[in-house]
């Protein structure tokens, strides 16, 4: 995402490809082993998966090696699957189990994914995709069994069960944007300015933008570079789109509100008291509230509650982020500790005449 001069150090990169880690990887029908035609999203099973993409036709080596390959992504709850060019033998399918195996006898698919995550076509490719089908890492080359293995281990494993009676409809995305760009947006705030936080009131039955305390305290850098905002609204619109459409079937055209990095100091108290994103004249065309993390570990309390949902506290991970209907009513809590940055943003119905620009 260009900014600034190439010292600036709130310079960073947006990605190169069309499919890069954070993104969920695109939909597709192809035939198994045994001729049946079945779409990629109807294989997935909610769990972790290891996608290898063969260079060539599947060979009787290559079914043995995906076989010890996929007994021990089993053991660690992840699932494999081989897209193979030419038409996989039905013996040769069994022969891989537990791996699962699809044909791509015109390599469309396999040429396809190879070219959007800027992989060689010539090569093996591995794609590693969380249970969401989102692609966690990417890499090319022979022998690469082991890596892929090893690299899924390290995602660490599904979180213990919960219980909920109930739970606010809220949707959590993690990898929204990599490390690299949550600091270089630190940076940012801490490099190009900041202003105390305001919000919307009505004054005298005008609505005003002003400093309330009483309601929030925070300090924000709004980001007016217009090359880094397309790069944000390109990069994060292609990532929470399909899950918008996927969790609430959100399909509506939208318009992103400013972007702003915000900052919770636990040395000043700051917070921000309950209320809705949509309840004023200028912000009622809002739709879905983006709010997320740029670093966490580093800071106590900030956690966002839907007090109308139950008592549960809301924290996505660093490059994480939480949408939720701006009607909701939430809080984010005081920061107890250390300092909590975040990039907010609001999704404005596309259709509706634009207000004047307010924060959140």
């Amino acid at each position: 995402m260009p900014s600034g001069t190439p010292d600036d150090p709130a310079t960073f990169e947006a990605p190169r490809h069309a499919l890069a880690p954070g993104d969920r990887v695109p939909d597709f029908v192809l035939p198994d082993a045994e001729g049946a035609f079945r779409h990629f999203y109807e294989r997935a099973q909610g769990r972790p998966i290891a996608l290898l993409l063969l260079a060539g036709k599947a060979d009787l080596a290559a079914a043995a090696r995906a076989s010890a390959t996929a007994k021990a992504l089993a053991a660690q709850g992840a699932d494999h699957l081989v897209i193979a060019g030419g038409d996989p033998e039905r013996s040769l399918g069994e022969a891989s189990a537990p791996a699962r195996w699809i044909a791509d006898p015109r390599r469309k698919i396999l040429d396809g994914l190879k070219r959007g995550a800027g992989l060689p076509e010539g090569a093996p490719a591995w794609l590693l995709l969380d249970a969401n089908q989102r692609l966690v890492d990417l890499r090319a080359g022979d022998g690469l069994d082991e890596w892929a293995i090893r690299r899924l281990e390290a995602e660490g494993a599904a979180p213990e069960a919960d219980r909920f009676g109930a739970a606010a409809p809220v949707l959590i995305l993690p990898n929204v944007l990599d490390p690299a760009a949550c600091i270089a947006l630190i940076r940012r705030w801490e490099t190009h300015g900041h202003d105390e936080g305001s919000v919307n009131s009505l004054v005298d039955g005008e609505e005003v933008r002003r400093v309330y305390h009483a309601m929030k305290k925070r300090r924000d850098h709004a980001i007016a570079d217009e090359a880094l905002l397309r790069s944000l609204i390109a990069v994060i619109g292609r990532r929470i789109a399909p899950e918008l459409d996927k969790a609430f079937g959100f399909r509506q055209p939208f318009r992103f509100d400013r972007f702003i990095v915000t900052c919770y100091d636990a040395g000043r108290g700051d917070y921000f008291r309950r209320h809705r994103d949509n309840a004023s004249p200028a912000t009622a065309d809002r739709r879905f509230a983006l709010t997320l993390n740029l670093n966490d570990g580093d800071y106590a309390g900030g956690e966002l509650v839907f007090p109308e949902y139950g008592p549960h506290r809301y924290s996505p991970p660093a490059g994480g982020a939480i949408l939720f209907s701006c009607s909701l009513l939430h809080e984010a809590l005081p920061v107890t500790r250390g300092r909590r940055f975040t990039l907010l943003s609001f999704l404005r119905d596309s259709a509706a005449k634009p207000g004047s620009p307010a924060r959140g």
